[in-house]
């Protein structure tokens, strides 16, 4: 893990670079804050009921919920396009482009018309954002050295995690005295990316022109084709893939119907709603990395993941429970177990395809990744509700129940897991290394 104190490990260049770095990351944070899939679900939920039809209230929450994991489907076509170009100046425009969506968020009109516009513009933001990390990836590995890559990382990613937490739930408190806060909130939290922008466009690139030269002389890229080949080619990595296809899918499909569930089967306050889905899992996502980073050692993916994965299946376990017997209490102990799942999920999402690729192929199993996250973020929300929906027009009480199915499919995939780490034993020697 980083160790986010050794000022000395950083060379005299990283220094003098790292002040701008901190300063863009965690200002365009303000930002982050308030385009939080469980934040916006609930500000959707609760300020445009009865206003447009239940139906499409429910499918603009999965769609809202399930941005930050769907917009993945374009990293890669950001890397293809950023190629050869000014990164540096691509990722400004991109966070001034954040802040204008964010903008029209906040003048979205408590109409039917509105939610769409709102629904609309939360997606584009949550589309910047993912380019920007994904340039941001590239632009950090010219800067910086590879021993210094993970100290500004964990520098960034720590205390920006604190700042979106703790943002989205000021915003929730805000939100709970009024829903029409937004509207002047969100416009003034845009200038954040205005801001992020202005600092960022001053950052120097090392090896500037070389490296653009060499990416414009490069016909190298990445292929839809090339990413599914990886089935075929490496059955290892495929069984890998198709089980975090339905363990994630699980994680992935929880959070829309749960905001449905919170709002409409307990009737919490819109604060509490957020606190629930956004700041407290945040804010134990950093807190809990350190713990898993030493249950990940050296071990392979696959033996950690057997371990990692059931904290997502008491997290999901406690939520389905509370919603079959009615009991707030596991509401906020599922919220807590979320959080510290999700850090140990980080952990494993970045750094699990290395355990199958080469550093030539490396890029390439992380787009296959990637790829499918956002495959799973697109589909699993709107299946969320959709189950929700079926169930509630049986019975309006049977709604609650749709929170077992991404249980089960968590359940699921933590036992293959399971089942693929005792045959990864016995195919290396029972080491498991």
């Amino acid at each position: 893990m980083p160790q986010f104190s050794t000022a000395s490990a950083l060379s005299q260049r990283t220094r003098s670079l790292l002040p701008r770095e901190l300063a863009t990351w965690w200002t365009i944070s303000l930002l982050l804050s308030a385009v939080e899939g469980g934040l916006v679900g609930v500000l959707v939920k609760n300020a445009y009921a009865g206003v447009a039809s239940q139906l499409w209230v429910n499918t603009a929450v999965a769609l809202v919920s399930g941005a930050p994991a769907f917009a993945n489907l374009l990293s890669l076509g950001f890397a293809a396009y950023a190629q050869g170009r000014d990164k540096v100046r691509l990722m400004s425009w991109m966070m001034v482009g954040c802040g204008l969506c964010l903008a029209v968020m906040g003048f979205s009109p408590v109409s039917p018309a509105g939610l769409l516009l709102l629904t609309v513009s939360m997606i584009v933001v949550r589309i910047l954002w993912s380019g920007i990390v994904t340039l941001r990836a590239s632009v950090w590995r010219t800067n910086f050295e590879r021993r210094e890559r993970a100290i500004v990382t964990g520098r960034v990613i720590t205390l920006a995690g604190v700042i979106i937490g703790g943002g989205s739930g000021a915003i929730g408190l805000l939100l709970d005295d009024s829903n029409r806060h937004f509207h002047w909130l969100y416009p003034a939290l845009a200038l954040a990316g205005m801001a992020a922008a202005w600092v960022y466009s001053g950052t120097a690139v090392r090896r500037r022109r070389r490296t653009l030269q060499q990416e414009r002389d490069s016909a190298g890229g990445i292929r839809i084709r090339d990413l599914f080949g990886i089935f075929t080619q490496d059955r290892e990595f495929g069984r890998y893939l198709t089980v975090m296809m339905i363990f994630g899918s699980g994680n992935l499909m929880l959070m829309a119907p749960l905001i449905i569930v919170l709002n409409e089967h307990f009737e919490l306050s819109r604060f509490t709603q957020v606190l629930m889905t956004s700041t407290i899992p945040l804010l134990l996502v950093s807190a809990s990395v350190p713990l898993w980073a030493r249950l990940l050692g050296g071990q392979h993916i696959l033996q950690y993941r057997a371990r990692q994965s059931w904290a997502f299946v008491f997290a999901l376990g406690c939520f389905a429970l509370a919603a079959a017997i009615g009991q707030v209490w596991l509401l906020w102990a599922g919220s807590a177990a979320l959080g510290i799942a999700f850090g140990g999920a980080a952990l494993g999402w970045n750094l699990g395809h290395n355990d199958y690729s080469t550093e030539a192929t490396s890029a390439l199993y992380m787009g296959a990744h990637v790829t499918l996250t956002g495959l799973r973020g697109l589909v699993m929300p709107l299946l969320g509700v959709a189950i929700y929906q079926g169930l509630s027009s049986v019975n309006p009480d049977f709604g609650r129940y749709a929170l077992i199915v991404p249980f089960l499919l968590s359940a699921a995939g933590a036992i293959w897991f399971v089942l693929l780490a005792a045959r990864q034993r016995r195919l290396e020697g029972g080491d498991g290394k």
